[in-house]
C-alpha cells in the first residue's frame, strides 16, 4: 500500500455517506464517514461480496417482517 498521497481515481461517491478510490499502487479505499479502510483489491472484492450477501439477507427479513403488513417495500431495488 502506498504510504504516499498518490493521485487517486475515483470509483463511487455517495452524497453525505462517501467514497471509494483506487490508488494507483492497487489499493482500494473504502471511505465512509470519518473512518477510511484501506485493503488489497481482493480484501474489497470479498468485502463487496459479503455486502452484498447482507443486503440480500436483510431484504428477505424485511419482507419476512412485513407479511403481516399489507404491502412490504423491498429494500433492493434492481
Amino acid at each position: 500500500m502506498c504510504d504516499q498521497d498518490p493521485e487517486r481515481q475515483t470509483l463511487a461517491t455517495c452524497a453525505g455517506l462517501g467514497s471509494i478510490t483506487l490508488c494507483p499502487c492497487g489499493t482500494v479505499s473504502l471511505n465512509v464517514g470519518g473512518v477510511s479502510v484501506r485493503m488489497e483489491l481482493s480484501a474489497f472484492v470479498q468485502a463487496a461480496r459479503m455486502c452484498h450477501t447482507a443486503v440480500v439477507a436483510l431484504d428477505r427479513e424485511v419482507r419476512a417482517l412485513g407479511s403481516a403488513a399489507t404491502s412490504p417495500q423491498p429494500i433492493i431495488t434492481h
